[in-house]
């Protein structure tokens, strides 16, 4: 900082939280007050009350509107400092520390939360998001079903507990316990795709429903493009007309993310497996590499598809490529082992 021309600068005193003052002190005529909302009127607020958490709650959402989370986190901190009972900052105060690996200090906020008020679902639900991670099954379920007593009508409990048994082995309880999760709040995009790769492991349609619902929530959302196109090609044996389909889903998200490798990768693949369009097949699996040029199964599969046109020293290359990325690649050991025992 620059010296000050002012013989002093009272505000000194108070620039660990309002900063500097001006190199020049205004004369009286210069003197004006903060433009609302400013950071100057925002201090000004908190040296008018200081022991407020208001002052300090509003100058925390000011930090956070202009991206400073560090000022923000410091404010609500203070916040909370000033008034123990501002349940809400608290638990967003946790969910920042979290967000930065201050795990202890994330858990410390909220089991304060609810050390203040036994019912305080947001906090008791983020400690069981806790639990999980841990795989502490049962405080996790615990704490969820403390919640529940609290509001039947909690989205996110319900999708904890689907979690919960899905982690635990209870396929046919997670189900329900996502579906609880959609009556309730049926703009949940995430439990749609969760019901939808449940549903698709087990081999049924209904997946379908799930992730096209969920893309009806998020047109542009690559996973749910990707999760469909992949059950499609997967299950169109029957109906192939879901080959093209999925071709169709795969060109949507190429057009999203012109950068997305797996896509053109399962491009290849199901103009390899499925169709036995091999020099398509070869095409995309190039873009694939174009787009990431270790991808080992990429080069590999585009020798699978030159080796079915006939081009086997060229496979070779292909398989070699294969296994300079990944040695031990096995599938492209035996294939490159089979050309040169055809040679």
């Amino acid at each position: 900082m620059k010296p000050h021309s002012s013989p002093f600068c009272f505000a000194v005193i108070l620039s660990f939280f309002l900063g500097g003052c001006s190199e020049t002190a205004p004369t009286q005529g210069e003197i004006q007050a903060p433009v609302q909302d400013s950071l100057a009127w925002l201090n000004q607020q908190i040296l008018a009350n200081p022991k407020s958490a208001i002052g300090y709650i509003n100058r925390g959402e000011f930090h956070l509107r202009r991206g400073e989370r560090g000022g923000a986190l410091e404010d609500f901190a203070l916040a909370v400092d000033a008034d123990s009972t501002q349940l809400d900052i608290r638990h967003r105060l946790g969910e920042m520390r979290f967000d930065i690996q201050d795990f202890e200090g994330a858990v410390r906020e909220w089991e304060a939360s609810v050390v203040t008020d036994a019912q305080f679902t947001p906090a008791l639900l983020s400690l069981a998001k806790v639990d999980l991670l841990l795989r502490s099954y049962d405080p996790a379920l615990q704490r969820i079903n403390d919640a529940l007593r609290v509001n039947d009508r909690l989205d996110e409990a319900y999708f904890l507990k689907g979690r919960l048994y899905l982690e635990t082995g209870d396929t046919v309880t997670a189900v329900s316990s996502f579906q609880t999760a959609i009556e309730v709040n049926p703009g949940r995009y995430d439990v749609f795709i969760q019901l939808g790769l449940l549903y698709a492991a087990a081999d049924e349609d209904l997946a379908l429903e799930y992730f096209r619902t969920a893309r009806s929530l998020r047109p542009n959302s690559i996973e749910a493009l990707y999760d469909e196109a992949v059950y499609l090609q997967e299950h169109g044996i029957a109906n192939p007309a879901r080959y093209r389909q999925s071709l169709d889903l795969y060109d949507r998200i190429l057009e999203l993310d012109a950068t997305n490798a797996s896509a053109a990768f399962n491009k290849g693949f199901v103009f390899l497996e499925y169709l036995t369009q091999y020099d398509s097949a070869e095409y995309w699996f190039d873009q694939a590499i174009q787009r990431l040029p270790y991808y080992h199964q990429a080069h590999y599969n585009r020798g699978l598809a030159i080796e079915s046109q006939g081009r086997t020293e060229e496979a070779l290359a292909a398989y070699d490529a294969a296994l300079s990325f990944e040695p031990a690649y096995t599938p492209a050991a035996v294939a490159k082992g089979r050309v040169l025992n055809d040679r």
